[in-house]
């Protein structure tokens, strides 16, 4: 499967098992974990009734098992029941994989086959690979881009037959980064905590059920830059400085770099296509209901000015990592750059 839209395509895989559609040979790869992992749990339900499992399932892992062992446990006849499975796990441990290309040649049709990899995906130059893709499902599961993760958030809720508030998605999206497992570990807890005849949940759910503070983040601190409110600003650097683990300096310098490149992505716009403000906010990716923040920014930074700020951002990160800064600390560095900011 190609590497777009890999929500789409677990949609779709996912559709497929549920009714018991099953291909002989699954390989569940990719950088984020998350839907591989959905995966693989969804086939080893629906593969064998729970009173066949003794007999016809086996979980092997990569680093403890071998090529021939794997062939040997898919070439056993299934007892009493249909097939059998068999699931390598973390096969990206797995010592010379281009040894099963021999099981490719004579696949058995008894048999479901999933090898999992764990963060990493298959070496796509290899004859094994090349192989595979002709006759086995191969799931390829890419990162969620930061910048894409409330737009994420909000899909997985829908999903869940909720909704959340877009302020509520940001929060979350914060405090998780794009950390799929963790986000679906947290919106479990919320949901279990809030009553089940609430269908939206709020940013006032996220912020007591998941431990975040919804005044003090950086989302606010964007937007309190964004409208200029110093004091605001100074507030939260502070916060943060007591919180150093909790917020560290290069994820909120990752927000904010984010921000205020779409700020100078609508300047652009706005200048080439002679648009509007909302409409820019529109061609630059901002979805409507975030919008608020950016369009300060537009109005209260003009383009020079905002591509000052992007240039101390990376000033403020290169210091960060190297012994530029001296003996200042990481909230001596955010508040020096939250002051030339709202100098500018």
């Amino acid at each position: 499967m190609a590497k777009t839209d890999t929500a789409a395509q677990f949609e779709t895989l996912r559709r497929e098992i549920e009714t018991g559609s099953l291909s002989p040979v699954y390989i569940l790869m990719g950088e984020e974990p998350f839907y591989p992992e959905r995966l693989c749990a969804l086939i080893t339900e629906k593969a064998l009734q729970p009173h066949e499992r003794d007999f016809n399932q086996t979980i092997l892992y990569g680093a403890d098992t071998s090529v021939d062992d794997i062939i040997t446990t898919c070439e056993r006849y299934p007892m009493m029941a249909e097939r059998t499975l068999v699931v390598v796990r973390e096969a990206q441990a797995l010592k010379k994989p281009e040894g099963l290309s021999v099981y490719l040649d004579h696949i058995s049709p008894t048999t479901v086959l999933v090898l999992l990899f764990s963060g990493k995906s298959m070496d796509k130059r290899t004859s094994f690979y090349k192989k595979a893709a002709k006759s086995c499902v191969i799931f390829e599961s890419v990162k969620v881009r930061e910048e894409a993760m409330p737009r994420w958030i909000e899909s997985y809720f829908r999903s869940l037959g909720r909704t959340i508030e877009p302020q509520g998605a940001m929060l979350l999206a914060e405090y998780a980064g794009n950390d799929l497992r963790k986000i679906s570990v947290e919106a479990d807890k919320v949901l279990k905590a809030i009553s089940e005849s609430s269908d939206r949940v709020t940013a006032a759910d996220i912020e007591q059920n998941v431990g975040i503070s919804r005044e003090f983040n950086t989302s606010e601190l964007t937007a309190a830059l964004a409208s200029r409110d110093g004091d605001k600003a100074f507030r939260i650097a502070w916060f943060f400085g007591q919180s150093p683990r909790q917020y560290p300096l290069q994820m909120t310098l990752g927000f904010m770099f984010f921000f205020f490149s779409k700020a100078e992505m609508m300047h652009a716009l706005m200048l080439r296509d002679r648009i509007s403000p909302k409409d820019a906010a529109a061609k630059a990716g901002v979805y409507y209901s975030y919008a608020g923040p950016y369009l300060a920014a537009v109005r209260n930074y003009d383009l020079r000015k905002t591509m000052r700020i992007i240039s101390w951002i990376r000033e403020c990160d290169w210091l960060s990592k190297s012994n530029s800064g001296g003996s200042t600390t990481e909230n001596g560095l955010l508040t020096d750059l939250i002051a030339k900011i709202l100098s500018a």
